[in-house]
């Protein structure tokens, strides 16, 4: 089996957790929600298309390796979104990105208060993610993360990458597998490999998680197992 190998280096990372409130919770690896949706979006997927993400989200396989540890930091965040330049009376009047030419249009959930949120992030981590998308070959997901058809960010979108995502492709019976292989440690700045602290991969031994998104109604669904190893 092909994996794609991608490495999450930045200086800061968002693994979206279950939000309560204003509180964004992190959890220590990448959901398969985040998965699909970032897949989604170098593939230059529309929000509309709910069935598209998740034939999507049903076919990726993937295992991840934290190679180096990140500080858990929280950012405490105001928006007064009743201010005029803030407010979309249409969606062609909120514009979220441009790329390759084109405006990425989306809909507004403003009000008239000032919202506050506390959000957390990995600062300083690095992981390395296996991915193998069932009728996707890895020629294609490469020419998506290498020249995605938007801009891509790991988790939120202040986290912007600080290498490129794609980083090759290696043959193993499974993600976990995948992960083993030598040539995907990465290495520090005297050309040493990094010494990684732990995986985590889907296994009938695992903890219970729901991390799938419902993407017509936007919630997260269903149940797999997820296993965390020390390395």
């Amino acid at each position: 089996m092909t994996f794609s190998i991608l490495r999450f280096d930045a200086p800061m990372m968002s693994f979206g957790a279950p939000i309560v409130s204003e509180e964004g919770r992190i959890q220590p690896y990448p959901a398969l929600s985040m998965m699909t949706g970032m897949l989604a979006n170098a593939l230059g997927f529309e929000r509309s298309e709910a069935e598209r993400h998740e034939r999507l989200q049903e076919s990726i396989s993937y295992a991840v390796r934290e190679d180096v540890s990140g500080e858990k930091i929280e950012d405490y965040q105001t928006a007064d979104l009743g201010l005029p330049h803030m407010q979309a009376k249409s969606k062609k009047e909120s514009v979220a990105w441009t790329t390759w030419g084109h405006l990425d249009q989306r809909g507004s959930g403003n009000t008239d208060t000032t919202n506050i949120r506390n959000r957390e992030y990995w600062a300083d981590a690095v992981y390395t993610v296996a991915l193998h998308v069932d009728g996707l070959p890895a020629e294609e997901i490469k020419d998506a993360l290498v020249r995605p058809e938007r801009p891509l960010f790991i988790g939120r979108k202040p986290c912007l990458p600080a290498k490129r995502l794609f980083q090759g492709t290696v043959e193993a019976p499974s993600p976990k597998e995948a992960l083993q292989i030598p040539s995907t440690i990465p290495t520090d700045e005297d050309d040493e490999k990094i010494v990684p602290t732990r995986i985590w991969h889907e296994s009938d031994e695992g903890t219970p998680v729901t991390d799938a998104r419902d993407w017509t109604n936007q919630v997260h669904i269903g149940e797999r197992r997820i296993q965390e190893e020390d390395l």
